[in-house]
């Protein structure tokens, strides 16, 4: 985020997903007919994987319908026997996880780019150059000559001239071929479904089957229709049906939202504000529940994930952990809008994964940290209400008293300043710059001097 209207989010809509669930239990026979399209919807995605996730598919991805046609010409829906509108839908949902794959190795071999210090900035400014160049990266990747015209021919002459490119393509490919992952999946838990493949009617959806013109008719809990793609996730064991269905919503513009907020963002508490709120105090208990699961039972699941009966309860269990996390998570994040009321949020841009001591208990939940979610979350629940979210410069926030700009001391949790004899809690004070540098960032109100607090001792927070 640089630049005032890069930080600040469009507000025009909101894309947010909507449940439908099945209003009674789904016989043994009619869910075998939507595991069994679930099924074939799994086959066909890794069909899809395992013949174009190569670098010798790469040009036929964009825009895919090069994949559609000779997968129409595979047979394999007619082997399958399975309806046209959930067959396309999985070889595009395939070709989707397939470039978010691509996209992923591109992020990771730019990272170890940078971080080599045996390239210098010609050989960097090469590389990048035929990263961004699809037909540069597709053909070095392939070990064939670009085939450019105009512009871009100059352009790509220009950067390797006097350059001797054959060991820099060698380490692009021998990057690439080390980050890139073929996708898979081994669960058929749902699948998707266009507007063509369903109807609404009956207080309740009929979904196309696998007989030729027959629709099976699931019974829900509301009456309300969509006409756009959806996604039907099963739970056989338990005889339900979920639908997802993603709508677009405007934000909600909230009364007497007027304030401007700091945040300090942490494990011990998941919120501390400019003010001293603290918010989440019980994160830390849900994350390491969920980091001390993984730890303890992910290495015996590990060795022998293949063949192991316990597969399915292990990724349930942790399924359950995460979601309440989740859950948690976004209840405080309510929790604090609602309360601190801000027409504007500002949070320090998050650092990469540090050891947090020598507890390991605590490294463990630290390196499982879900910190991109809860940031995600915050984001997203701004925008849902019109308030304006932004990250801010977050190098040195801590030790600097927010009251002189100093540098600080901090012991036990709490912040002192020995030029201005500031004392806070030391989120607090993170959470003071935090707004500060906000403010100053979007130009607003310029940097605000908070007075001292007077009485506040170490422990009071809130």
């Amino acid at each position: 985020m640089c630049g005032r209207n890069s930080r600040r989010m469009s507000q025009e809509v909101v894309f947010k997903t909507v449940y439908q669930y099945s209003r009674e239990p789904v016989s043994e026979a009619d869910m075998g007919k939507l595991l069994e399209i679930a099924e074939d919807y799994r086959r066909v995605k890794n069909y899809v994987y395992r013949r174009y996730s190569g670098i010798g598919s790469l040009g036929k991805l964009w825009p895919g319908y090069t994949v559609q046609n000779e997968m129409t010409r595979s047979g394999l829906r007619e082997e399958l026997g399975m309806p046209s509108v959930y067959f396309y839908l999985a070889v595009f949902d395939a070709l989707g996880d397939i470039k978010g794959q691509w996209a992923r190795t591109k992020t990771v071999v730019e990272k170890n780019l940078r971080a080599n210090q045996n390239l210098g900035p010609r050989e960097r400014h090469y590389l990048r150059f035929v990263m961004k160049q699809d037909q540069c990266f597709r053909a070095i990747l392939q070990g064939v000559e670009a085939e450019l015209s105009g512009r871009w021919a100059e352009a790509f002459e220009e950067v390797r001239q006097g350059l001797d490119t054959r060991p820099l393509d060698q380490y692009l490919r021998r990057q690439v071929r080390r980050h890139l992952v073929q996708p898979r999946t081994e669960a058929a838990e749902g699948f998707s479904v266009p507007p063509k493949g369903y109807r609404y009617a009956d207080h309740g959806i009929y979904l196309s089957v696998k007989e030729k013109h027959q629709r099976l008719f699931l019974p829900l809990t509301d009456s309300i229709s969509y006409n756009r793609q959806l996604y039907v996730r099963l739970y056989p064991g338990e005889g339900r049906v979920v639908i997802s269905a993603p709508v677009e919503v405007k934000p909600r513009r909230q009364e007497g939202y007027w304030n401007e907020i700091g945040l300090a963002l942490g494990m011990r508490c998941l919120f501390v504000t400019d003010g001293g709120n603290a918010y989440g105090e019980r994160f830390l208990e849900y994350q390491a529940a969920l980091s001390d699961y993984i730890r303890e039972k992910l290495p015996r699941h590990r060795r022998n994930a293949r063949n192991n009966p316990g597969k399915k309860k292990y990724t349930a269990r942790k399924a359950r952990l995460e979601a309440a996390l989740h859950t948690y998570v976004n209840g405080e994040i309510n929790r604090m809008l609602e309360a601190e009321k801000p027409r504007a949020v500002y949070l320090p841009r998050l650092p990469g994964t540090s050891r947090a001591g020598v507890d390991h208990r605590i490294n463990a939940s630290v390196s499982r940290w879900q910190k991109g979610y809860v940031k995600n979350r915050l984001a997203r629940k701004c925008l849902e209400r019109s308030i304006e979210f932004a990250e801010v410069f977050g190098k040195g926030i801590s030790s600097q008293c927010s009251g002189c700009g100093a540098e600080g001391e901090k012991q036990e949790d709490v912040f002192y300043c020995r030029v201005c004899g500031l004392k806070l809690p030391e989120r607090q004070n993170t959470a003071r710059n935090v707004l500060q540098r906000g403010r100053e960032q979007e130009g607003g109100a310029g940097r605000q001097q908070h007075p001292a607090p007077e009485g506040r001792g170490p422990n009071d927070h809130r």
